[in-house]
């Protein structure tokens, strides 16, 4: 089973057992059952558990144009986040 014998798993189980003890052993599995489950979920579609933007529309940050390179950027920078030219606030 899984590439180990029996003796093995026991081995590993007792060694568990000594560890976190009968009580902890119950809570260990069920939190690694729902790790796993929620792993198995973002691996299946990963959209469900991606955090969602909470900053609205209409309050994101404009975006500006450097003198120098020519490139957009967005938010309140006193530098070019590409080229490092200083910007001026508008």
């Amino acid at each position: 089973m899984f590439g180990y014998n029996l003796s093995t798993l026991v081995i590993i189980l007792v060694i568990a057992l000594l560890l976190f003890g009968p009580r902890r052993l119950p809570e260990l599995g069920e939190s690694i059952g729902k790790a796993i489950k929620s792993f198995k979920k973002a691996h299946d579609d990963p959209e469900s558990v991606a955090p969602k933007s909470e900053i609205p529309p209409s309050t994101a940050a404009q975006t500006a144009t450097c003198p120098q390179c020519h490139k957009d950027y967005s938010g309140e920078f006193a530098f070019c986040p590409h080229c490092g030219q200083r910007v001026t606030k508008a």
